[in-house]
């Protein structure tokens, strides 16, 4: 069967390579081209059967004669426009996108590329790429079968001839013809048996043969021998799911298997039990699986080695450690995350996203590079504590490990507070890796307790009449219940400041004390914007330059 695919200018991808050891499951979130790579195979497919069907072996001056293949005709992909075809719609290039495959026939191995020239929105040219003779040609069969997830089943179904049930397949219809298929494999008595035995194991129900007699197929299953007859439309969707996958196997036989998110409408029990089921039938039925998925129990149940990684680039995996951080990395990632690692140099943990909002306003008064990384080049990622085993949200670490699987090299800084816990320690600045940095004062609204900062603050928020008595006010509270040696060096190292939390112990009374109750601790960042550069804690710069130093800029 199939044991490479190199894919070039086809929809996402410019040029990629995918080793297959045999069965093989392409996991990753959505939008990573598994579906791609499956609609790239099923591509390769129709176009040699096409163009085997007008027989010309001949190859003048080296090359094999093109043959015309209208849009409504190409059921590999549905697309209302060949341009669709090429990698970011570069159709203009009229450069042809090429699908290799390697594989072994026999004791014989194969290589063959399938050229799709372009030529209109509704006509492309398919032929097979100069260097493969025509006897390997003539003997070559490859039967590929796109099976997409299962859809609802229609009341009625006519007979369809085998190129509209695959046309209708490739338009992602297989509800459309779900009753075909079993037509197709009643056909064949062994493998009707065989489908039968499977569906009375999984489920303890009976498939009655189809009758295609009438102008409409008629499909009917039992619960038990004595209960009345029922449509399939009827049945349940997991049932409908496992009956189509099922019988995709037995009617097909010997051929490649190209399986999208066969898991879809599965209960997470069944789910355990499928991907066994369908393995052991492509053994008896000599066919190949190719399946796209991002079930975490359907890859916890394939050998490493028969997963293929997709994120960024597509990567095997070697052990059950690879896997185990494979299934960690798709709870915990989200599209953005994997966008955002790919287009920046890497994330910053932080614990709120206002701690980003007072960052870069420090930033700003300072005119520090780090404004501009920390408004455009960096993204970053709420965190929580390693030793709050109950705290909701993800660890640093956890969604770092799991960043690494998309972008080996991607880089990350987490930014703790102090909060007095002297175990969150921070650790050397080394420009790689997952890094860590602590603030020395218990958070970083600690260092917006500057009196004359808090004084220009509080006179813009009630306006310049009213702004000496609630700046008297504001003077009173701070001289009255902070230290004395705050008061006279907040710029200082303070016990006080370390060890007591500014958002909700300090900051709300005073404020509430210059009249001012209420201020939610999300605004506390324009209480950084009003400040002068003299009045920013030294400490400040120093963080912010670890910033810079943590991510090369």
């Amino acid at each position: 069967m199939i044991s490479k695919v190199t894919i070039r200018r086809f929809k996402r991808f410019t040029e990629e390579t995918f080793e297959f050891p045999g069965h093989i499951v392409l996991a990753g979130p959505n939008n990573t081209g598994k579906t791609t790579v499956l609609q790239a195979i099923a591509a390769w497919g129709l176009a040699l059967d096409h163009w085997k069907k007008r027989n010309d072996y001949s190859r003048p001056r080296g090359v094999y004669t093109r043959q015309p293949i209208a849009r409504q005709a190409f059921s590999a992909v549905p697309v209302r426009a060949f341009d669709l075809l090429w990698n970011r719609r570069r159709y203009v290039t009229k450069r042809p996108v090429e699908i290799e495959l390697h594989g072994k026939q026999g004791v014989d191995n194969w290589a063959l590329t399938m050229e799709f020239v372009p030529d209109s929105t509704e006509q492309m040219y398919v032929r097979p790429k100069a260097g493969v003779t025509a006897a390997v040609l003539k003997n070559m069969k490859v039967p590929t079968v796109f099976v997409p997830p299962m859809t609802g089943l229609g009341i009625a179904e006519p007979v369809f001839q085998r190129p509209k049930v695959d046309q209708l397949l490739g338009q992602g219809k297989p509800g459309d013809v779900i009753r075909n298929l079993l037509v197709e494999a009643h056909a064949n008595q062994p493998a009707w048996n065989a489908l039968q035995d499977c569906i009375q194991r999984l489920f303890g129900y009976e498939i009655l043969p189809p009758d295609a007699g009438a102008a409409d197929i008629l499909a009917e299953y039992r619960t038990r021998p004595d209960a009345p007859r029922l449509d399939i439309a009827s049945a349940g969707s997991g049932f409908q799911q496992v009956l189509m996958l099922l019988t995709f196997l037995h009617a097909r036989p010997a051929s490649v298997l190209l399986l999208d998110e066969p898991d879809a409408h599965l209960h997470v029990i069944l789910q355990d039990v499928i991907y066994s089921e369908l393995h052991s039938v492509a053994v008896k039925q000599r066919s190949q699986l190719i399946i796209a998925t991002h079930s975490e129990v359907i890859i916890n149940s394939v050998e490493p080695k028969q997963l293929c990684m997709m994120f960024d680039k597509p990567r095997s995996l070697d052990t059950v450690a690879d896997r185990t951080r494979l299934v960690t990395a798709l709870k915990v990632l989200t599209q953005t995350d994997i966008m955002q690692a790919l287009a920046t140099p890497g994330v910053l943990y932080l614990e709120d996203y206002t701690d980003l909002n007072i960052l870069r306003e420090f930033a700003r008064i300072l005119k520090h590079p780090a404004q501009k990384t920390l408004t455009t080049k960096l993204f970053w990622k709420k965190t929580v504590w390693e030793t709050r085993e109950q705290s909701p949200g993800i660890k640093a670490k956890d969604h770092f490990d799991a960043l690494t699987l998309v972008k080996g090299d991607v880089r990350g800084l987490e930014l703790v507070d102090g909060d007095a816990r002297p175990e969150i320690q921070g650790k050397a600045i080394t420009g790689q890796g997952l890094q860590r940095i602590r603030w020395k004062r218990y958070e970083i609204e600690s260092y917006l307790l500057h009196p004359e900062a808090l004084a220009r603050y509080v006179g813009n928020a009630v306006g310049n009449d009213a702004a000496p008595l609630h700046i008297a006010d504001l003077r009173k509270y701070f001289e009255d219940n902070l230290p004395p040696a705050v008061v006279r060096d907040p710029l200082g190292n303070h016990a006080f400041l370390n060890s007591t939390k500014a958002r909700t112990e300090i900051l709300p009374p005073m404020l509430t004390a210059a009249g001012l109750p209420g201020i939610p601790y999300t605004e506390y960042h324009e209480i950084a914007a009003v400040m002068l550069p003299e009045e920013i804690h030294p400490e400040v710069t120093e963080k912010l330059d670890a910033i810079q130093q943590a991510f090369g800029l």
